[in-house]
Parts: C-alpha cells; sequence; structure tokens
C-alpha cells in the first residue's frame, strides 16, 4: 500500500500508477479525504490495466467507488480524466472543472472545427505543416469518432478563488490553459496536476484563446509557478513523477530551467536557425521528426516567449516566418 498521508484530521491516499506515460515513469492521481467527504483529484487514463490498478487501489484503502462523493479534474488532458465515465456510471456525483475545460470535455463539435482550423493555420504559418500531418488526421479522425472520449455528465466550472470543502482553487494555466492547482491552507497541501513535477519540467502546450488566438503558454506556466511560490507549501502532490515537499527548490530549477531555454532559442536565431524548422532540428534533431506535436509545441512555445521578452522578433520573407534577435 501507497503511504498515506495524514494532518490534522485531512488524509490523502496516493493512486500511483507505475507505468511509463510519454516522459513520465508514471500516472498520479489522489483520493482527498476532508469533512467528511471523499473527493478524487483526477482520474487516470482510460485503459483495462489501469481500471484494474484503481479497483484494487481502493480495496486497499478500504474504498470503493461509491465511497467517493466528487471528482476534481485538473485540465482536460486524456491522462487525468480515464475513469470519469466509469465512476460517474456508478454513483452520480458532481464533477468540477476549470471553465475553459467544459468544452474540451465534451469535445463538441465547434470545438473541434475550430481546434483544427487553428493548428492547420498555425502550422502552416511555421512552415511545418509537412511534419503535422499526422497529428491533423488524428484531429480529424477523433471528430468523427469521438464519442468515448467525451466525459458523459455535466461539468460544474469552477475558478480561482472558489473552495470547494477546503480546497482553494488556483489558476494555473501554462501546461494548459484550463489548469489549476487546489491548496489546502489547513495543511499547505498542493494539488498541482501537471503544473510541476520534482524533476525536470512540463510542457507548456501551444493552445488557442477564446479568440482563436495563440496562447502565451510558457510565459503563462512561469507567472502559474511564481504564484505558488507566494504559498507555504509543504507537500505537492503532482499529477506525476514522485510527491516531494521541497517545493521552493523545485520551483526556482523549473524557472532556471525555462531561463535555460529561452536562452537556447535565442543563441539559436543568433547562429543563423531562423525559422522553426531549423530551430527544432538544431536543438532537437531526430526527435523532431519522432515526437513532432512536443517539439513544435516546445518550440514554437519559447519562440513566442522569447518575443515576449522582447529578445527577437520575425519577419514575413518569401511567404516564410524569419526570426532575428533584437540588439
Amino acid at each position: 500500500m501507497s503511504s498515506i498521508f495524514e494532518y490534522k484530521g485531512k488524509k490523502v491516499y496516493p493512486i500511483i500508477y507505475p507505468e511509463r506515460y510519454g516522459q513520465m515513469t508514471n500516472i498520479n492521481c489522489y483520493l482527498y479525504e476532508s469533512q467528511n467527504r471523499l473527493t478524487l483529484i483526477d482520474a487516470g487514463i482510460d485503459s483495462v490495466e489501469y481500471e484494474t490498478f484503481f479497483y484494487k487501489k481502493l480495496a486497499e484503502y478500504g474504498f470503493d467507488l461509491t465511497d467517493i462523493d466528487q471528482i476534481i479534474l485538473t485540465h482536460h488532458h486524456t491522462d487525468h480524466i480515464g475513469m470519469v465515465n466509469k465512476i460517474i456510471e456508478t454513483k452520480k456525483m458532481p464533477v468540477f472543472a476549470h471553465p475553459s475545460a467544459i468544452e474540451r470535455l465534451a469535445l463538441t463539435e465547434q470545438y473541434q472545427h475550430t481546434k483544427i482550423q487553428f493548428f492547420e493555420e498555425l502550422y502552416t504559418y511555421y512552415g511545418c505543416e509537412d511534419l503535422m500531418k499526422t497529428r491533423i488526421e488524428k484531429m480529424y479522425k477523433t471528430l468523427y469518432n469521438d464519442e468515448g472520449l467525451r466525459i458523459q455528465t455535466f461539468v460544474q466550472p469552477i475558478q480561482a478563488q472558489d473552495f470547494i470543502g477546503d480546497l482553494l482553487v488556483l489558476e494555473t494555466p501554462g501546461h494548459s490553459l484550463d489548469s489549476i492547482s487546489l491548496y489546502d491552507q489547513q495543511t499547505d497541501w498542493l494539488f498541482t496536476g501537471d503544473l510541476i513535477i520534482e524533476k525536470g519540467t512540463t510542457n507548456a502546450l501551444i493552445d488557442f484563446d477564446a479568440n482563436k488566438s495563440l496562447l502565451p503558454t510558457v510565459w503563462q506556466q512561469r507567472k502559474s509557478i511564481e504564484q505558488c511560490l507566494n504559498l507555504h507549501v509543504s507537500t505537492v502532490f503532482a499529477g506525476h513523477e514522485a510527491i516531494f515537499d521541497n517545493f521552493e527548490e523545485v520551483a526556482q530549477a523549473n524557472l532556471a530551467k525555462m531561463d535555460y531555454k529561452v536562452q537556447r532559442i535565442v543563441k539559436q536565431v543568433e547562429q543563423g536557425n531562423d525559422t522553426i524548422l531549423k530551430i527544432a532540428n538544431a536543438i532537437y534533431g531526430q526527435l523532431m521528426y519522432q515526437i513532432p506535436t512536443l517539439i513544435f509545441s516546445e518550440v514554437i512555445g519559447y519562440v513566442k516567449y522569447a518575443e515576449k521578452l522582447e529578445r527577437i522578433d520575425n519577419v514575413k520573407k518569401n511567404k516564410q516566418v524569419i526570426f532575428r534577435v533584437l540588439i
């Protein structure tokens, strides 16, 4: 059995799935017990193996699905919502998420069409549309075969400064535009979703806002981490990797890594790698072809961050976006 965290009459029961997911070595969700209510924070992935593991962990802690009173989702990504439909089939309960998550969790047709159009135009604008064809094709497949992917219940919106029991909602966008963190002010426990992990950094994935404009995701992630540094955090329950108690040290390491990444972008532009393709190839090489979605999200995100910091800008030349260093 995983260690149970207990303090001031509250408990956290970690559900740590020890399987690699992308670059992560495990997938985490948590049962949080307070005021005689059991809250599930995130819900893992949708697979037979995970479902078996999830039920086993509940039993080890002396629970079953009917003991869960509510679900809070830190963001809409598939590795955080997988068990929601199965749980609510067994017992109806409130499901909470940020307002920006709702159409993404429902996979509305309008949202999917907007997403496809946004990314088609974005990849064409930056000259990487050929390498991203497979991702666009996958989006179209989802559009026409999405029934099993959408959350089959009403999702109640929550936002900054709301309380769900003793949990204070913090808006912490960056990794995802709908990312929230949850802070217990009595225990100083912080549930961060994918805002921050103990070792390394999570990706600030490119996305669009309500105006269909590219979000400054890296800048948002930095501001979200800095916001949490203002808290007195004792223990961080992260969405992946280890649970940790040295939040300030980890946060400062994350910020330093972000500084390094933006400087690396500027250096590549200085050396003549003046397009998204050239920058991606110079930094990541063959990975650009193996995991193009993550690579181009990273490069485009950090290029936009460098532009926001007025380190570089761009011009359109022969229908191609060219970057240049600002003196």
